[in-house]
């Protein structure tokens, strides 16, 4: 494995897409929850758990961030653990590239690449087992 900071510009070029998808999905999660507000009912964001009962492996995220954006990190980690430190990643990459304008490039042959989707994918599911039996 080899991991390298590559000089680039500051200023990363989002995609338009992702913007759009991360808004319709604030939007419509404000919209739910000021609706549920105004009839004094509560609101079942998840469509997987609407229908199956069981939460979907990113359930615990809006929960989380109303946690998070109230102060308490730790609680909002607690409701989905894989998703928050893939986010705390994440802002460290973007909080590198903005400041120090690199950009950390990791190399992986391919056995290191084998284990590395081994180890995401059960990573995964174990974050998954995780939000069904502690957070639901």
């Amino acid at each position: 494995m080899r991991i390298e900071l590559i000089h680039i510009s500051r200023r990363p070029a989002w995609p338009y897409w992702a913007v759009l998808i991360v808004l319709v999905w604030f939007g419509l999660g404000a919209g739910a929850m000021a609706l549920a507000s105004h009839l004094n009912q509560s609101v079942q964001l998840c469509l997987l758990k609407r229908l199956t009962g069981y939460p979907c492996p990113t359930c615990g995220f809006t929960r989380g961030a109303l946690s998070f954006l109230h102060g308490h990190v730790v609680q909002a980690w607690l409701y989905n653990p894989l998703l928050y430190s893939a986010l705390a990643l994440f802002a460290a990459f973007v909080a590198i590239r903005v400041t120090l304008a690199r950009e950390v490039r990791v190399s992986l042959n391919r056995t290191e690449r084998r284990a590395a989707w081994i180890l995401a994918t059960a990573l995964f599911f174990a974050n998954w087992v995780y939000v069904i039996l502690y957070v639901g």
